[in-house]
């Protein structure tokens, strides 16, 4: 049998583009050819057709974002002109409810078109990612009552969440909560339309204290002028949010019983009757942060690609250029292929947070602390290839690349920032085998 073979110049000039038949986005390493784009696997025409046209538009304006990543860094947000491109083609309705006017087009192709945005600029998607998301919470444990109310507000809902509180009071009155206080790191707080705080519901005569997440509208709360001090994600809007005595319904709180495991049918199944809205909050939640992170890493590549097109080899004879040398080609080659299994195993991930929507719902087994945990660390290995991946490209790629504006800098800042956060991989690795281990041990000792 022979075999074709293929040169390390012709494998770089195919992936730079040069060998397609249809024009390239744009004349520059890195921006156009194969591994430009993840392709697109969705069987339903509908859905197809949404991610097809979500992608084009994150290719669209990727040139944009690139230009304007210092000026998004030093205000700590992405342009007003930027959301409104984002708002008119339709980024905040991925996930939300087709009932209410969005595009349901499920959550591997939300990751799929996350990561492709990001690879313009990962602190706008960044921003996207971890406001819009929260569109599948609401759609999967509020009543239709809340969510027709909140979706129906402004037509799409750009809403983050957040778990830290700072000195945060709820005060119990007839019909609901009135709830004060600051949260910290809010992605998408500039945007937004509403908020997902955590809150603690105090206790009364009839019913125990709990922890819920409420929902409220952007009217009563004030975002803080705080972010942009940290050392990566810096034009990612996480400012903190302020409210003081503010009314929330009863009907606008819900508890937070699905973080972890979901044993039955959620309220958004029976509202939707799609599985995708049957699913558990850990499963899904470090996958926003995951998919920014894979668009990041690629945009390292086609950095790093174009910095080995246009500089020299150091101690070369024959004054070559990096690229015409195996020693940075491996790099290049080695780096893509990290990238790449992280691309695949977090839409994988998307698939199997449906997967286990759907037993759920339909009663052939629960979506349980094992399966959702394991979803949690398989998005924290995600971000440690795309880590792994960056750090051996801005180690070779030369000091100049890591002076202040070079883009290969800025992913090596803002994949350190994602990766130093206080939810890391090393506190919900033993959880999740414990989970394994008391399922396990409960399961013999039933046997016994």
């Amino acid at each position: 049998m022979s075999r074709v073979k293929i040169s390390a110049e012709t494998i770089l000039e195919t992936a730079s583009g040069s060998q397609r038949t249809t024009p390239p986005l744009r004349e520059e390493p890195g921006l156009s050819g194969p591994y430009s784009t993840t392709p697109v696997t969705a069987s339903d025409p509908r859905i197809r057709a949404e991610v097809v046209r979500l992608i084009e538009a994150a290719r669209r304006i990727r040139p944009r974002l690139r230009e304007r990543q210092q000026e998004t860094e030093e205000n700590g947000r992405f342009a007003p002109d930027i959301n409104e491109y984002l708002v008119e083609h339709g980024f905040y309705r991925m996930l939300m409810p087709r009932l209410f006017g969005g595009l349901e087009i499920g959550v591997a192709n939300f990751f799929t078109v996350i990561s492709e945005l990001a690879r313009g600029c990962a602190s706008t998607a960044w921003c996207v990612s971890l406001s819009s998301a929260h569109n599948l919470t609401l759609g999967s444990y509020w009543g239709e009552r809340a969510q027709r109310e909140i979706f129906d507000e402004h037509g799409y809902m750009i809403a983050p969440a957040s778990g830290n509180p700072m000195g945060a009071t709820a005060e119990r009155v007839e019909g609901g909560i009135r709830l004060s206080g600051k949260w910290r790191y809010c992605s998408g707080a500039p945007y937004s339309t509403h908020f997902f705080p955590t809150v603690v519901v105090p206790a009364t005569d009839t019913e125990p204290e709990y922890r819920a997440w409420a929902v409220v509208s952007r009217k009563d709360y004030t975002v803080l002028d705080d972010w942009g001090s940290v050392i990566g994600m810096r034009g990612s809007g996480s400012n903190g949010i302020e409210m003081q005595d503010v009314f929330v319904p009863d009907h606008h709180l819900c508890p937070e019983t699905w973080s972890t495991e979901v044993v039955e049918p959620t309220v958004g199944y029976g509202i939707h009757r799609n599985p995708m809205y049957s699913g558990v909050f850990f499963g899904f939640a470090e996958g926003e942060v995951a998919s920014v992170s894979v668009g990041l890493g690629y945009a390292a590549c086609d950095e790093y690609e174009r910095i080995i097109r246009s500089t020299k080899a150091p101690f070369s004879a024959s004054n070559s250029l990096r690229a015409d040398n195996d020693d940075w080609r491996r790099v290049l080659g080695m780096s893509m292929s990290r990238v790449d299994a992280a691309s695949a195993t977090l839409i994988r991930n998307g698939e199997l947070y449906e997967e286990y929507g759907r037993q759920v719902a339909e009663g052939e087994a629960p979506f349980d602390a094992s399966r959702s945990m394991r979803l949690n660390n398989s998005h924290f290995v995600v971000e440690e290839l795309v880590w792994e991946a960056v750090q051996e490209m801005i180690r070779t790629a030369g000091t100049t690349a890591s002076m202040d504006g070079q883009r290969l800098q800025r992913c090596f800042r803002d994949i350190w920032a994602t990766m130093s956060r206080a939810d890391q991989f090393q506190f919900f690795a033993a959880p999740a085998v414990g989970y394994h281990f008391d399922g396990a041990a409960a399961g013999a000792g039933a046997a016994a």
